[in-house]
């Protein structure tokens, strides 16, 4: 989840109206009948995700001034539920001022550890991370860039501790909403959105503990890592717009004869993993590229991954040696291009109660009284 809504409420009439503006100097030259030109449009590489955004993003076509953000996601709210629900509009204004409200001037390219594992030595992985930062009002036409390294660290530029509160507004509003599909999408993406952060944190203190020669609390540590990609497979099995199924199957849809259905479903495969011009020892540049939260990539896929991971660090202290770095590649690129020539079968439709799941993942991982819940994990 991400996005900047003051800056799609403001941006196209700010571009319309200034000076030497194409879109205002143009208008001078139509006729009399027609006092503006104003185009207004979208290029992405994807938009199956924070439809807000791009609901917002649609209407600024039609609108010549700026809006209140405020007044529009309050609206917003009750035209996507149906009803107007307080608790859950509360949700969605503190969704406004933390993860839509991105003010470090930084794009996201979703590089949670889950969905881009580190292809790095743990030795030389820093456990130090920044603290969660209070928003504040962003500049609406801030330039994004991009932060190349080794390691793209996981982007994190609101609150969490904000954003779980949200959370539990939206579990609250669920006896009253919980029939209503998208209501359902909204809480499944929240609760994947906090847990995906939860296991960034979850895998500091796995590399932690291997710095310190930790070897139970490396075991104890990438198990329960381990556990909670099962638990967020579970969870994203809940909604139809969180399955791998689907995009396998649509893409077999195409093919019109056996190879074409083996060509085109591994096309799928490697789209969302890792581009084909890897070496058995060096991953490709483009892993993780199309890297996707889906039930089924993570328990088959994303979830095997760690553990190959996992299994090199334990083996590192048990022995007293230094990390096999090439061994935990070969391994896993193996891995990779494997699961891209498989051909098994991944669920079209969802399962499970995505209000009860996420209950339970609540008090499971974020509930204070829990005592598996570590320690000050949303201030980093």
């Amino acid at each position: 989840m991400y996005g900047i809504l003051d800056a799609v409420a403001s941006g196209p009439i700010e571009a319309r109206t200034s000076v030497n503006s194409t879109m205002a100097s143009y208008s001078f030259l139509m006729t009399d009948s027609i006092l503006y030109l104003v185009g207004v449009g979208m290029s992405m590489e994807g938009i199956e995700q924070n439809p807000i955004v791009y609901d917002l993003m649609s209407e600024m076509a039609f609108q010549h001034n700026k809006i209140d953000v405020k007044a529009w996601v309050d609206l917003y709210s009750t035209r996507r539920y149906g009803r107007q629900v307080p608790l859950v509009q509360e949700g969605w204004n503190v969704l406004y001022h933390t993860i839509y409200n991105c003010t470090d001037g930084a794009y996201d390219k979703n590089r949670d550890v889950i969905v881009a594992f580190p292809d790095v030595d743990p030795s030389l992985l820093s456990v130090h991370n920044e603290h969660s930062r209070p928003y504040a009002k962003p500049n609406s036409r801030a330039i994004i860039k991009e932060i190349t390294d080794s390691f793209d660290r996981p982007h994190l530029w609101y609150s969490t501790s904000e954003v779980i509160y949200a959370l539990e507004l939206f579990i609250s509003s669920g006896d009253e909403l919980s029939k209503i599909r998208t209501y359902r999408y909204d809480l499944v993406d929240l609760t994947r959105q906090v847990l995906a952060k939860y296991a960034n944190r979850l895998f500091y203190k796995v590399i932690e503990a291997y710095q310190s020669q930790d070897i139970h609390g490396v075991t104890l540590l990438s198990q329960r890592f381990l556990d909670l990609v099962e638990d967020l497979d579970a969870l994203l099995a809940c909604h139809d717009g969180f399955l791998l199924g689907p995009w396998l199957d649509s893409a077999i849809q195409l093919a019109q004869n056996e190879e074409q259905k083996r060509q085109f479903e591994w096309n799928a495969r490697t789209q969302i993993t890792m581009w084909f011009d890897n070496t058995d020892e060096e991953a490709s540049l483009l892993r993780d590229y199309g890297n996707k939260y889906w039930s089924g990539l993570l328990h088959d896929y994303y979830g095997p991954r760690a553990a190959i991971y996992f299994k090199y660090l334990i083996e590192s202290l048990e022995k007293g040696k230094v990390f096999k770095l090439k061994e935990w590649r070969r391994e896993w690129i193996k891995l990779t291009n494997d699961w891209q020539t498989r051909r098994n079968i991944f669920p079209v439709v969802s399962r499970g109660d995505a209000l009860n799941t996420s209950r339970w993942l609540f008090n499971k991982y974020l509930n204070l009284s829990n005592p598996e819940k570590l320690e000050s994990w949303t201030e980093y």
